[in-house]
């Protein structure tokens, strides 16, 4: 009973010396491709604008191919308005928070990993503009300082380069897909948004493991 604990004992710090914990920061350019409103009197395009992101991961290596992490974005984005030769900007920016699964193309201890990503999360859109009642192209939609929760989904693909023994080098793209915005960007009353709205990000991180 004595050798199966210390057994048992071995094991479990065994394979809690084998996980390998990292932690970064990473930042890059987000485009989203415009969505569109439609109402009785036409149609217009809206979405974020395209900018800037910056943000923070952590997580860990489990197995030889497998791993997880938690992320937060702050993306720059302010939200447009446009119809013809009239367009409306108004400010604003986008929190994204997700947990990722991580797939290895290579095994864990490899110095080039290219990776698969997948998870799901949040993204909070939060306008910071000044409203007003004569905003233009109010016939499709109101551009709003108020702030709104949406489920997102995030896929990507990247490679993780270790520099040095505890050093990596991140390099990405990802997409985060969620649903459309009906608080930020309020439809008209008879308008409507269609489209898939779609965060797609080129992203580079450094990290330190242990």
């Amino acid at each position: 009973m004595v050798k199966g604990f210390v057994l048992a004992a071995t094991l479990a710090a065994a394979g809690a010396s084998a996980q390998t914990w990292e932690v970064g920061a990473i930042g890059g350019y987000g485009f989203s491709p415009k969505m569109s409103v439609k109402a009785p009197s036409g149609s217009a395009d809206t979405g974020p604008e395209n900018g800037g992101a910056v943000g923070v991961y952590g997580g860990e290596d489990s197995s030889k191919h497998w791993g997880g992490e938690a992320r937060y974005l702050y993306r720059y984005s302010n939200f447009k308005l446009s119809s013809g030769n009239t367009s409306v900007s108004f400010g604003g920016h986008t929190h994204i928070i997700e947990g990722d699964l991580l797939a290895y193309f290579r095994p864990k201890g490899s110095r080039i990993r290219p990776f698969v990503a997948f998870g799901g999360g949040i993204k909070v859109l939060v306008g910071t503009g000044t409203e007003s009642a004569a905003q233009p192209l109010a016939r499709f939609a109101a551009l709003t300082a108020t702030r709104e929760i949406l489920p997102t989904a995030g896929i990507g693909v990247g490679v993780k380069i270790a520099l040095k023994q505890h050093v990596r080098l991140r390099i990405e793209a990802r997409d985060y897909i969620s649903a459309a915005p009906s608080g930020v960007i309020a439809p008209a009353p008879g308008a409507s948004i269609s489209g898939i709205p779609h965060d797609i990000l080129g992203l580079v991180g450094f990290s330190y493991t242990w």
